[in-house]
């Protein structure tokens, strides 16, 4: 009689113990399916859309050159008070390569001129092709890399127009 009980609660422990994993695999699934759709939802996907940076003096960066995918050369981005470059989907420049930390650069306007800071990234940012060690005021016409990521600060507009 005891064998007997022993069977039937070795039984039902296994039975518990697929429905268990059953309901923690349905779970997962349906967690996955709906972190895709919030990445492919235009509302939500931070990837594809640029935060729009505010304040600054109306400077940019325009994009020379490119080897990732959603970056074309020619494109502009403004600067703000605060430009947050990087991995990061907060990013006001969203680079998706690998090369690009999390957070990899900030460019802050301050007393009335643009500072660039590298923000420990483990591959640097370059100006000019020196590495940024601290923060350092940009230039016009300065040219700011990130890994294949090559962009050119512009502080007029007129200056874009006579170099095209």
């Amino acid at each position: 009689m005891l064998a007997l009980g022993l069977t039937i609660l070795r039984g039902l422990f296994l039975i518990l113990l697929y429905i268990f994993l059953f309901r923690l695999t349905i779970s997962m699934l349906e967690q996955i399916k709906q972190v895709s759709e919030r990445e492919e939802s235009p509302q939500t996907n931070l990837l594809k859309s640029t935060p729009i940076s505010t304040g600054g003096d109306g400077a940019i960066l325009q994009v020379v050159s490119s080897g990732e995918e959603g970056i074309v050369p020619g494109t502009l981005y403004p600067l703000g008070d605060v430009t947050n470059i990087g991995r990061g989907r907060g990013n006001h420049i969203h680079l998706s390569g690998h090369y690009a930390s999390q957070e990899h650069a900030r460019i802050t306007y301050r007393q009335g001129q643009y500072w660039l800071e590298d923000l420990g990234s483990l591959n640097h940012t370059f100006l000019n092709e020196v590495p940024v060690t601290k923060d350092i005021v940009l230039a016009n016409g300065d040219r700011i890399r990130i890994g294949e990521v090559i962009f050119r600060f512009v502080r007029w507009a007129y200056e874009m127009e006579s170099e095209n």
